[in-house]
């Protein structure tokens, strides 16, 4: 069977961009919500996104939820799995100056989704440095890139799987998220 593809509907698309937007600099972080694959369906769909207000460190390289903010979302998300289905979190990496970053996941990160559990993590490569508008679309990785303002963004949605020597590794899901990429593109005047 093939890897399972992330489906992104248009709403929760626009709310990881506009969270990476928002921190310019500094990370952004917060959960995604959604449907896992089914026997019928080798699909997961981000149905909705939010961001966490309260956090504990805010730096260009690593963000850490407070410990309060983290214990009661988690309370709401366990007492009311059927309204918040968390299927894995985000957070940006942001790039400016000499300041570069990946979109991938860093060894922190890795351990934090082994920690939590939580089988997807989308990461959002922000940048300022290239002005130029880019036309919002599928890249090489399986990833999503475009640009709006003056950001250029580079979206990639992964999990943690451990290699043949148990060592811990990112593996990239190819992301689909038509609505949000036509009324990008319809806004930047490609259609």
């Amino acid at each position: 069977m093939d890897p399972p593809v992330i489906y992104i509907e248009k709403e929760p698309f626009f709310a990881l961009v506009l969270s990476s937007v928002e921190t310019f600099k500094r990370e952004c972080f917060g959960y995604i919500f959604g449907l896992k694959p089914s026997r019928t369906r080798n699909s997961y769909v981000i149905t909705s996104a939010v961001a966490v207000q309260l956090a504990k460190k805010r730096r260009n390289k690593e963000i850490e939820q407070s410990k309060l903010s983290e214990k009661s979302m988690k309370k709401c998300f366990e007492k009311y799995p059927a309204i918040f289905p968390v299927i894995g979190d985000f957070h940006s990496h942001p790039e400016w100056g000499s300041h570069k970053r990946e979109p991938g996941l860093s060894h922190t990160d890795m351990k934090d989704m082994i920690r939590t559990g939580y089988p997807l993590s989308v990461v959002i490569k922000i940048s300022s440095i290239n002005k130029e508008r880019i036309l919002w679309q599928g890249t090489a990785d399986g990833g999503v890139k475009g640009s709006l303002g003056k950001y250029k963004f580079h979206i990639n949605i992964l999990k943690v799987v451990k290699d043949e020597h148990g060592e811990l590794k990112e593996e990239r899901f190819f992301i689909q998220a038509p609505a949000a990429l036509r009324s990008l593109n319809r806004a930047l005047g490609y259609t």
